[in-house]
């Protein structure tokens, strides 16, 4: 802005000397333009009173604005990445927008994890307890069963011989013949049908293509068989016997224990989730965590946009006033500005969207488009130029808006969300400016009239 700022002061001045253009031969402006400013002219309170009731209605819908405080919506949801994320996320084992919560002791967190649990958004409330099974004595004594019918077949036993091509092919083939009688009666894109079709092919394969399919399907089987030869010597667990590992993650030496509270799936999107983490700071004002943080970074974008909007639009009331050095004038200039803002809220409303992460950096800057097409027509009103729409100030802005929609139009068309979002929002924004200012306008200074400066020097010549 600074860039483009000093060009116009200096660059352009300079080019228009060196290059000398021709004037223009006739007037400028849209002819066909004239008789809607006198229809401005006699139609105006009606014309006021629709504006009013949009600026209302605006006013009214601010509340219902929403913000989507989570960042994933800004992305593609299709490529692989998110996907994969989504099925995280579906998973309380694995779901990111976890809250934690410090109880004083381990008996004040289990007190805290059943009132927890009974939440309507909370799938469960993990604890240093969670790692210590119940029903052990029951348990234990099945696995026990299984430890002994499964002793022998586990035992360690010297590594064997690998199997010969030919064997792996010949066990191929026996297996397939116990499936065979079966598939008659299943369907053909059974399982077990795919498994005697990959029977087939590896009863008549290749050796290499044999070695390479016994390695694949025996890699990790020996490491399973030990996994569950130790398994099944599991003993009676306490908090007291937990791996140190595991402790230090729950229990803290001064005795506070954490509590980890997990959301169903349905918080994946950003109100149920600002809705759980409501559900869960009502029972733990103090509860912290990745969901916690997530909706208070939203709430500070939320600030953070108040702020600037706010910041920005006192700024332009101020140097509205003292370049104007009218108080009336830079009402006339900021009335329109502040009924594009309001109808953009009509409009992002009413098509049920959302500002994001990536669009709502984009509304404080065009107040300052809408405020510079405003100032052209006050200007020539405090001129004495009555015509609005048919003047060549109408022309030059609403080519300038057309010129800077292309620009959003661009934004709008990306294949990313965030981006696209930017520029739909931009668009509509830009729409509500130029309709302020070509419709709204004429029709706010046919109702105050003329200038009284130009007002008293009529009288005086008359």
């Amino acid at each position: 802005m600074l860039i483009a700022f000093c060009c116009t002061l200096f660059f352009l001045p300079a080019a228009i000397r060196l290059f000398h253009p021709p004037g223009e031969p006739a007037k400028i402006g849209f002819r066909w333009a004239v008789p809607l400013d006198e229809a401005a002219r006699w139609y105006r309170r009606p014309l006021l009173l629709i504006f009013a009731l949009l600026g209302a209605t605006g006013l009214a819908l601010l509340p219902q604005l929403r913000f989507d405080a989570d960042p994933l919506h800004t992305k593609d949801p299709t490529t692989e990445a998110m996907q994969t994320l989504y099925d995280l996320m579906a998973s309380p084992i694995t779901n990111p927008f976890t809250i934690d919560i410090m109880a004083p002791s381990v008996a004040d967190a289990v007190a805290q994890a059943q009132q927890l649990a009974t939440l309507t958004l909370v799938a469960h409330v993990l604890s240093i307890n969670s790692f210590v099974p119940v029903d052990q004595t029951a348990k234990l004594a099945l696995i026990h069963d299984a430890r002994t019918l499964l002793d022998v077949t586990l035992a360690p036993r010297p590594p064997a011989t690998p199997p010969s091509p030919g064997e792996i092919r010949q066990a191929a083939k026996d297996a397939l013949a116990m499936i065979e009688p079966s598939l008659v009666k299943l369907p053909a894109e059974h399982p077990l049908a795919q498994v005697a079709g990959d029977l087939r092919q590896l009863s008549v394969a290749s050796d290499p293509v044999v070695r390479a399919a016994d390695e694949s399907l025996t890699r990790f089987l020996p490491m399973q068989i030990e996994q569950l030869r130790v398994a099944l010597t599991a003993q009676p667990v306490t908090a007291e016997s937990l791996p140190p590992e595991i402790t230090r993650d729950w229990l803290l030496p001064d005795g506070r224990a954490r509590l980890q509270v997990v959301p169903k799936p349905a918080t994946q999107d950003s109100v149920v989730l600002q809705r759980f983490v409501d559900q869960v700071k009502a029972v733990a004002p103090d509860a912290g965590g990745a969901a916690v943080i997530f909706e208070s970074t939203g709430v500070t974008i939320v600030h953070a946009f108040r702020t600037a909007a706010l910041t920005a639009i006192g700024t332009i009331a101020l140097i509205l006033l003292i370049a104007l050095r009218r108080i009336v004038d830079a009402a006339l200039v900021m009335a329109p500005l502040l009924l594009s803002a309001l109808a953009t809220v009509v409009v992002i409303v009413a098509l049920r969207s959302t500002l994001n992460y990536a669009n709502i950096i984009a509304l404080p800057l065009l107040q300052g488009v809408g405020v510079s097409f405003n100032v052209y027509f006050i200007m020539n009103w405090r001129m004495g130029q009555t015509s609005v729409l048919g003047s060549a100030t109408a022309r030059a802005i609403l080519y300038s808006a057309l010129t800077t929609a292309s620009a959003f139009g661009a934004l709008a068309l990306s294949a990313h969300p965030g981006t696209a979002s930017m520029g739909w929002l931009l668009l509509i924004s830009l729409g509500c400016t130029l309709i302020s200012s070509l419709a709204f306008v004429p029709a706010l200074l046919a109702a105050v009239g003329a200038p009284r400066r130009l007002r008293r020097l009529k009288t005086r010549q008359g």
